[in-house]
C-alpha cells in the first residue's frame, strides 16, 4: 500500500541520490529550492553524494546504499526523497537494509 507522507513545519528532509546526483547546472535551482524549504520551516539534510553526477549516477552502488540506509535508520530524518531520477535506483537494492528500515 502506497503511504503518502504528512509534512509538518519542523520536519526534517533528508535528500540523497539513489540514483543520479545533481548536474552542475542544476545546482543553484537546488540550493534554492531547498533555501524554500529551509524558509517555510523544513530542515534540509543533503546527503554526500548529491552533488556527483557521472554517467547518470551519483556515486558507485555501494556508496549509494550506504546513504540511504543511514538515512533510513536516522531517527531525526521524517521523509527521504530523491534529487532526481530514479532510473538506476535497481542497482542499490542488494545492499539496502530493508529489516533494519524503520517507516518514514
Amino acid at each position: 500500500m502506497i503511504r503518502y507522507p504528512i509534512l509538518n513545519k519542523g520536519n526534517i528532509i533528508g535528500v540523497t541520490a539513489t540514483s543520479a546526483g545533481v548536474p552542475i547546472d542544476k545546482r543553484e535551482k537546488f540550493e534554492l529550492a531547498c533555501e524554500i524549504l529551509g524558509n517555510e520551516g523544513f530542515e534540509i539534510i543533503c546527503g554526500e553524494n548529491l552533488w556527483n553526477n557521472e554517467k547518470g549516477r551519483s556515486s558507485c552502488a555501494k556508496k549509494r546504499a550506504t546513504e540511504f540506509n543511514s538515512m533510513m535508520q536516522d531517527n531525526k530524518i521524517d521523509i527521504i526523497i530523491p534529487p532526481r531520477g530514479g532510473e538506476l535506483l535497481i542497482e542499490i537494492l542488494e545492499d539496502i537494509d530493508f529489516k533494519n528500515m524503520d517507516d518514514k
